[in-house]
């Protein structure tokens, strides 16, 4: 993986990668910061026991806008 690519990112944590190109993104997530902090969120937002259901409120929206 010469370039930064979020499919690829997405492919790794979904298993869908045979090991050649697991070693491939590996190699270039200990170079690449960006790569790494984005398959650090990706993997937190997929995560169940982090997520916090905010219902939407309408009217607080509206009243704000006034």
């Amino acid at each position: 993986m010469t370039i930064c690519s979020f499919e690829k990112l997405v492919r790794y944590l979904d298993k869908q990668m045979g090991l050649d190109e697991k070693l491939e993104l590996l190699k270039h997530l200990d170079e690449c910061d960006m790569c790494r902090d984005a398959i650090y969120q990706i993997s937190r937002d997929r995560d169940a026991d982090l997520f916090v259901y905010r219902p939407y409120n309408a009217e607080r929206v509206l009243a704000a806008g006034k």
